[in-house]
């Protein structure tokens, strides 16, 4: 039983690399993005000065942790940006 569970989850292993390289091919794509329409803006400032930080924030942003202290200043500052974060 074990023995069988453990071949179990050793043959997840591939899937579960293959999830988690989607998932941060698209957190980089988002940060690098989030650093360019940001740039030069209060919001880019403090949560995208380089793309390593905008990964951090993205991060913090997929764990649901502390979402809407990330999202909620660029978005009083333009309504447009929702689109950003909703993405």
């Amino acid at each position: 039983s074990f023995q069988r569970e453990l071949w179990t989850f050793l043959k997840m292993i591939p899937q579960m690399i293959l999830v988690l390289s989607i998932l941060a091919v698209i957190v980089v794509f988002y940060a690098w993005f989030g650093v360019v329409i940001f740039y030069d803006t209060p919001e880019g400032k403090e949560s995208f000065p380089s793309l390593i930080e905008g990964i951090w924030t993205l991060w913090i942003c997929v764990t649901t942790a502390n979402y809407p202290d990330v999202m909620m200043p660029s978005y009083n500052t333009n309504r447009v940006t929702a689109i950003f974060w909703i993405s």
